[in-house]
């Protein structure tokens, strides 16, 4: 069969797939050194000071509702993982630049700075990350080979107390853009994707990761095949996911997970071939994306009622793909970038539950636009954006979002 390879430009998520082959350019920014008198006397001390500046990264500091950068990742990179670690460093692995890479590495909120960690074993795109109880990371699927893209089956462990990278048991099927979701067992669900029915069609199958013996298992298969959705742990310990399908039903269908065993729920308002979404501090489900009329930009799903309601008007086009969604602190749930009807973005928006409406004086503006970047809430309350597509060249820079 054709591989149907992963294009930058595309419209929407459904065709996710390899990153291209050719290598794209990588424009190299010039410094513009001035140059300042001083008294001679205070030369020493003013050199002294550059040096000490220039050697130290400073943690991005602003004011409410604002983007600061902070500092660029050792490698630019697109469709990457972010995972926060227990001791609040945040984890980013794998994506793609020129290829798909293998690599690693660590931000330290303290510092401002990215420092390079082990390498996987694999170089993957497209994977999923997930924080175990035990402290570790685990990476399984998504696309490797950056010659010729195919999907992997294979899944390692992150040791944050070594930064090395350990083979662990193979999936049962090889995944990309599928759900790794971590039960209240201390296993991990993982769901459906691309790659068994080639890059075109969405799978339904799933199954369990067992971190205690290092070994997968199937679980009962979903009712719908999908990719490039999202899944959300329920209060109750159920596991709720929607959409993902290219089909007019599929795309607007939701499904929960419990005891082995998948169970159709309330379908949603809005057909949604790829999603994101949020668990709120109220217990609720926020999805956010797949249509491009800010009438239906998003809507919540309550476990108790099994009913999906609309949100408040979005005012503006939403971004169809791309984009992230995360909880923060105060309770609101961020959209950040993406790709809107329109273009790429650096957008953002907040969504408040207590009043289900997505205020416009709460909108703000990363410094750069990006689209399949990663969001990740900080322990200290911040939102740390990295990498991502501009439209023509994969980042590298990051920034910090204040609330």
């Amino acid at each position: 069969m054709t591989h149907r390879c992963f294009d930058q430009n595309r419209r929407d998520d459904t065709d996710s797939g390899c990153l291209p082959a050719v290598l794209w350019e990588v424009d190299k920014v010039q410094a513009t050194i001035r140059r300042f008198s001083a008294i001679r006397a205070l030369v020493l001390v003013g050199l002294l000071g550059i040096t000490l500046i220039a050697s130290t990264a400073v943690p991005a500091v602003g004011s409410s509702n604002t983007w600061t950068p902070t500092g660029s990742m050792t490698n630019a990179r697109t469709h990457h993982t972010a995972t926060l670690l227990a001791n609040g460093e945040v984890l980013v692995a794998g994506g793609g630049n020129t290829t798909i890479l293998p690599s690693a590495e660590l931000y330290n909120q303290a510092t401002g700075k990215w420092t390079a960690t082990g390498s996987m074993i694999t170089a993957r795109t497209d994977h999923t990350a997930t924080l175990l109880a035990n402290g570790e990371v685990l990476v399984a699927g998504g696309l490797s080979n950056g010659g010729s893209p195919t999907c992997t089956s294979t899944a390692e462990l992150y040791n944050p107390s070594t930064g090395q990278w350990a083979a662990t048991g193979s999936m049962t099927i090889t995944r990309g853009n599928h759900t790794a979701t971590l039960l209240p067992n201390g296993k991990v669900l993982v769901a459906g994707g691309l790659c068994s029915g080639g890059f075109t069609y969405p799978d339904n199958s799933a199954e369990l990761y067992d971190p205690s013996t290092g070994t997968w298992k199937a679980t009962g298969s979903m009712n719908v095949a999908r990719a490039n959705t999202a899944a959300a742990l329920l209060t109750n310990g159920q596991v709720l996911t929607a959409g993902g399908n290219p089909t007019s039903s599929g795309a607007r269908s939701a499904e929960l997970y419990a005891h082995g065993h998948w169970t159709m729920t309330g379908s949603m308002n809005v057909y949604r071939p790829n999603l994101a979404a949020t668990l709120l501090t109220n217990g609720d489900v926020l999805v956010f994306g797949g249509t491009g009329l800010a009438s239906s930009a998003s809507e919540f799903y309550n476990p108790t009622k099994k009913t999906w309601t609309m949100t408040g008007q979005y005012y503006v086009a939403p971004s169809i793909s791309g984009r992230t969604l995360a909880l923060l602190g105060t309770g609101k749930a961020q959209v950040a970038g993406g790709r809107d009807k329109y273009s790429i973005t650096s957008y953002s928006r907040l969504y408040d539950s207590s009043t289900n409406s997505w205020p416009l004086s709460d909108a703000s503006a990363m410094n750069h636009v990006r689209e399949f970047h990663t969001a990740t809430l900080l322990t200290n309350g911040q939102v740390l954006v990295a990498g991502g597509f501009d439209g023509s060249t994969q980042l590298a820079t990051a920034e910090l979002y204040t609330p």
